[in-house]
């Protein structure tokens, strides 16, 4: 039988989806790790499920070849199509695994319950299914309806941990009718009123839109501990394209209108005043200036943050979003651990933790003294994992499904 490239690449690709397939079987390979809780189940049955798909098409292809129904172009272009799907599944198996070594190293295990923690208290509001959290050695980009949330190298902290709602808010807005079709109509609307018109793609316009209106869903969820640590750790102040820098301006003001949108009553700008955005402001006005639009054609696109914010009120029900009432348990926290630093030595942990706490309180609270005392960010991440700590534990000692979300009815879920 002479040799050929068709078969040996099929060969090669069915040879490395059984290596991903059994790579899947993580329970023997990380009997430390607590791994059988839902999301990392159904990330691991996501693989198992996508490579037996990918190698029964790479059994029907060979048919196919061996038969001689295909001419060798069609048969190309089948097996490009099963490569294109079965490099998505290396791709994330190895992000799991990788992840899953940082975390049974325990370079910072404890963040990564945290931020597992975060997202659970988060899609339970919403009535979706939480997402899967690995540390990451880098900057990954998130995709919607890749369920997995990074803990980006090297902000495993406190302090960086609100940025992970960023991430489960592209995968929370993909997931729930609602919100997916609000991300469709939007960046349709904005496509037709762009300056450049059809020169730019609808699937651009989309993206961007995507990805601000993360930021809202982040900022909505989560309050001022999101912007905070959008704006002073994440967003890039030297981001070295025009089209980089039209979209660090477009995700800040949507996150400080989405406060803006929150603060009815003026009461988180009476504690924070306008500084975040006060800092961010001061590093950027020497940067220098040029029309985002001339290189960058989204330079242009604009979203209300008061309409986004109104939009998000009407799809998800109440719980969901950060209220003011949340804002004085940050401040009463924050308050009692800045009294603590004028009187002590070592900020004590706080007691009076209930049921109804969530870990966006806790770090609230953080960057609320942060916020007024820079200096605090050490001895602060400390008192802030001791309190993250005690909220779950409480929520441990719960009857199931009780103790978190605050709403007296949820939707249907992706409705």
């Amino acid at each position: 039988m002479p040799l050929s490239v068709l078969d040996e690449r099929i060969a090669s690709l069915r040879r490395d989806l059984k290596r991903a397939n059994a790579a899947s079987d993580t329970e023997r390979k990380f009997a430390q790790l607590k791994l059988k809780h839902e999301p990392w189940i159904k990330a691991f049955d996501d693989i198992r499920s996508n490579s037996t798909n990918g190698l029964e098409l790479l059994k029907d292809l060979g048919t196919k070849v061996a038969q001689g129904s295909l001419d060798p172009s069609e048969a190309w272009q089948e097996y490009s199509k099963i490569e294109g799907l079965s490099e998505e599944v290396f791709r994330e198996c190895l992000e799991l695994l990788g992840g899953l070594v940082f975390r049974e190293k325990e370079l910072d295990e404890q963040i990564c319950v945290f931020a597992d923690e975060l997202i659970k208290e988060c899609a339970k509001s919403v009535g979706l299914t939480p997402t899967l959290v690995i540390p990451s050695p880098d900057r990954v980009p998130p995709v919607d309806l890749r369920r997995i949330a990074h803990i980006r190298f090297p902000e495993w902290d406190v302090w960086a941990l609100p940025l992970v709602a960023h991430e489960y808010g592209r995968v929370a807005i993909a997931e729930h009718d609602k919100a997916n079709e609000f991300a469709k109509k939007t960046a349709r609307d904005l496509h037709k009123h762009l300056a450049a018109g059809p020169a730019v793609e609808l699937e651009a316009v989309e993206q961007r839109v995507r990805v601000l209106l993360a930021d809202a869903f982040a900022t909505f969820t989560h309050g001022p501990a999101y912007a905070c640590a959008l704006m002073l750790l994440r967003l890039d102040v030297v981001a070295p394209s025009l089209a980089a820098r039209a979209l660090v301006r477009q995700r800040a003001d949507m996150v400080t209108g989405i406060i803006d949108a929150l603060d009815t009553r003026g009461r988180i700008k009476e504690h924070l005043g306008q500084e975040p955005a006060r800092c961010w402001k001061l590093a950027i006005a020497s940067l220098p200036r040029a029309p985002a639009a001339a290189a960058d054609p989204l330079g242009s696109l604009t979203l209300d943050p008061a309409a986004v914010f109104d939009k998000l009120v009407k799809t998800f029900h109440p719980g969901t979003d950060y209220t003011l009432e949340d804002w004085d348990t940050a401040v009463r926290w924050g308050s009692d651990w800045i009294q603590q630093l004028d009187t002590a030595a070592e900020v004590p942990r706080l007691s009076d933790v209930l049921p109804t706490h969530r870990l966006r309180d806790a770090l609230n609270a953080s960057w609320y003294v942060r916020i007024q005392q820079p200096g605090w960010a050490t001895d602060g991440a400390r008192v802030t994992r001791d309190l993250c700590q005690n909220i779950i534990a409480v929520h441990a000692s719960e009857p199931s499904g009780q103790g978190i979300v605050r709403g007296k009815s949820r939707p249907q879920e992706g409705g």
